[in-house]
């Protein structure tokens, strides 16, 4: 492949772009001191920062962390009972990996919540058995997360934590694994439904060993059956193992995940994301730098936060032999969000699309019918999220905004300079729409307000910026094409 010219519009624009993060990130830099609310809660910092305390709010960070540290050695032998297996050629692979998984949940959690997620795979294998019906089992679905909806809403933490003997901490690590078992209880028994008289290939040891994979139990990602049951198979008599070559790219993929939690943990001394977030009267004043550099930042926090919890997982299942998808693309450089969407999650959108919107149009059906299969997917993403009015007002709005993506692409097709004048609106739209995720209703309206209401200035200078990214976003995503074309040329 040749060397690749950048015009030079979109030069400026990049060097625009990026010269407008840093300094934002300067802004938000100043604002990270003890005269926020709450600073003197903050966790005492690292020596080597001179003293500087560290913002330890993000929760979901908090507990992931806590449990990769604690519960390092059963990753450990895991990997080792995995090894073994394949070794030795051990035909019961399902039953290995459910008895480890179960006894891994048993230690962790206690017998109670290893009961109830026995029960969920369970509930879920025996409708799917006796019904044969898809619809049946989006109905039996749908019923698990009203109920766990419901209990997250009415009692969660007041009695739940008190039944199940378990601490709140842990008590939302198992709200997340009994959320992942939706997915993957779904996923299995359409499988099962689909396969007809191939049922028997799909067995309930074989849904366990599925949903108390222990690297996927909690970390995510999802992945749908058909790429895990890779790792269910015997191998091969002549089948090379490769361990030392394999060990050695598991311990460099999770090398880089400690990096990036270096990141994040360094980070978090110098930009109080998640502090300056929660002082809304701080929020309505602030100038504009540091606002929406703040949510720009919000969006570098949660990505580089799932590098490392889907790293994990997938250094992990990479090792075990599991198709495992690719870890979440850089949001500081997706300017479509239907492409955040595809490749930020990669497993959750295939479950989405294999089994949503492909069932409810193809390829050749009308817009409209496009739009309602969009529509419906996006409902139980809000369903299945939980039933909050932030994860509501972020799903509607990301429906509305990749509807109106479509619209975009259709009437300025290759014309992209027009195309990112008009899109860049969308664009803008998309982002504000992650802030009521990254955060909460309340600093969702805020933005809102400040960008749309406020000042006819505010809307026009975070245009100027966004329009730059998404030229940026373009030329870098035209700059991938041209590589994987080459690529495929080559061969």
């Amino acid at each position: 492949m040749g060397p690749f010219r950048i015009p030079i519009d979109t030069a400026l624009c990049i060097v625009f772009y990026v010269s407008c993060l840093f300094y934002s990130f300067y802004k938000n830099y100043e604002l990270s001191n003890e005269s926020l609310q709450n600073y003197y809660y903050l966790e005492e910092g690292w020596s080597i920062f001179n003293g500087r305390r560290r913002d330890d709010y993000d929760w979901e960070w908090e507990i992931y962390k806590k449990y990769a540290i604690s519960h390092a050695l059963i990753f450990s032998l895991h990997a080792v009972l995995f090894e073994v297996i394949r070794y030795f050629r051990v035909r019961q692979v399902s039953l290995a990996l459910t008895a480890f998984g179960c006894v891994a949940v048993f230690y962790i959690y206690g017998y109670k919540v290893l009961l109830i997620l026995i029960w969920q795979n369970l509930t879920f294998f025996a409708i799917g058995h006796w019904t044969k019906s898809a619809a049946v089992l989006w109905v039996k679905a749908f019923l698990w997360i009203a109920m766990i909806n419901s209990v997250k809403i009415l009692f969660f933490y007041d009695q739940l934590n008190v039944l199940l003997d378990i601490d709140n901490d842990k008590l939302l690590e198992f709200s997340i694994i009994i959320s992942w078992n939706v997915i993957k209880c779904t996923c299995f028994c359409l499988d099962r439904v689909n396969a007809g008289k191939d049922e028997q290939r799909y067995k309930f040891l074989d849904l366990l060993g599925y949903s108390f994979y222990f690297p996927l139990l909690l970390f995510g990602p999802v992945i749908i059956y058909d790429r895990f049951k890779e790792c269910q198979r015997v191998r091969w008599p002549m089948e090379s193992l490769n361990t030392m070559e394999r060990l050695t790219k598991l311990l460099m993929r999770l090398a880089i995940c400690f990096f990036w939690a270096l990141v994040m943990e360094a980070g978090q001394h110098f930009f109080y994301i998640n502090v300056i977030q929660l002082d809304l009267k701080l929020l309505e004043h602030v100038n504009l730098w540091a606002l929406y550099g703040l949510g720009y930042m919000m969006g570098q926090f949660f990505y580089v936060k799932y590098i490392v919890f889907y790293g994990i997982g997938i250094a992990f299942g990479t090792f075990d032999g599991v198709l495992m998808p690719h870890k979440p693309i850089c949001i500081g450089r997706v300017h479509l969000y239907s492409d955040m969407w595809k490749f930020f999650d990669r497993g959750l959108y295939e479950f989405l699309f294999k089994y949503i919107y492909t069932k409810l149009c193809t390829k050749t059906s009308s817009n409209v019918r496009k739009i309602f299969a969009s529509s419906i997917t996006f409902i139980f993403i809000y369903i299945w999220h939980g039933l909050y009015t932030f994860v509501m007002i972020w799903s509607a709005l990301n429906w509305i905004c990749i509807v109106m993506e479509g619209f975009v692409k259709n009437a300025f097709g290759t014309n992209s300079k027009l195309g990112a004048l008009v899109g860049t609106h969308v664009f803008v739209l998309s982002v504000l729409s992650n802030f009521f995720f990254f955060a909460r209703e309340e600093v969702g309206y805020i933005y809102i307000r400040r960008t749309y209401f406020e000042s006819v200035f505010n809307y026009v200078a975070l245009y100027a910026v966004a329009y730059c990214f998404f030229r940026t976003g373009e030329f870098i995503k035209s700059v991938e094409g041209d590589r994987k074309y080459s690529l495929k040329k080559s061969y």
